[in-house]
């Protein structure tokens, strides 16, 4: 008798223990977090041109904003002196509003242009081995959006580099086994590149010449 119920016991414990695993095996897979917070650049109570966009980045992924364009969590919407920010997440649910406000100045009118860096259109005698070694940057007299840049020798191909955008530059640093050579000329291409109104870049051309062996 006493066999039959520890068997009894331990039929019970294992049926137990598979209907817990079974449970947990059905619980539901949590779905895409819902976006609470997003940060306006520039931020609300700013000065802008009329003719601004102002940048938007969400804390998750949205599926929409209203008024503005963009995806997951970057978007752009032009700006107003009052704007209600509304969105629709991921999993379906609704966010916002969130107030934002500007104080809006005459339209800017004035196209961003390469205002410096450590190569300059037109230098020559430059010293290719700290470009080599710390990369190639170019200073904007704005900040200004991502855009493309090539850097080839003059008449050649272009050389590979990845390009990191930061505000006001860009910053090109050689690929493994790339490098600038003495004696060449070097043109650097800059396109698709616009400020916060929409002013396309002036100017987006930098040639340089290094200088020879010592």
């Amino acid at each position: 008798m006493q066999k039959t119920l520890r068997a009894l016991a331990l039929m019970m414990a294992v049926l137990i223990a598979a209907f817990s695993l079974g449970c947990g095996d059905d619980e539901e897979d949590e779905g895409p977090a819902a976006a609470t917070a997003v940060t306006a650049t520039p931020p609300s109570g700013s000065e802008v041109a009329a003719n601004a966009t102002i940048a938007l980045a969400f804390d998750q992924p949205v599926e929409s904003v209203a008024g503005a364009t963009g995806s997951g969590k970057n978007w752009t919407i032009p700006v107003a002196a009052s704007l209600n920010i509304t969105w629709k997440n991921k999993d379906g649910s609704d966010g916002g509003p969130q107030a934002l406000t500007y104080t809006l100045k005459a339209a800017d009118k004035t196209a961003p242009k390469v205002s410096g860096g450590n190569v300059k259109n037109g230098a020559k005698d430059v010293d290719p081995a700290p470009l080599n070694e710390k990369g190639i940057v170019i200073e904007f007299s704005e900040e200004v959006s991502q855009g493309t840049v090539e850097l080839k020798p003059e008449g050649g191909d272009v050389i590979g580099t990845e390009a990191a955008w930061e505000g006001k530059k860009v910053s090109l640093t050689m690929l493994a086994g790339k490098t600038l050579a003495n004696e060449t000329t070097y043109v650097i291409t800059i396109g698709g590149v616009k400020d916060a109104a929409g002013n396309a870049l002036e100017g987006g051309t930098v040639k340089f010449t290094t200088k020879g062996k010592e």
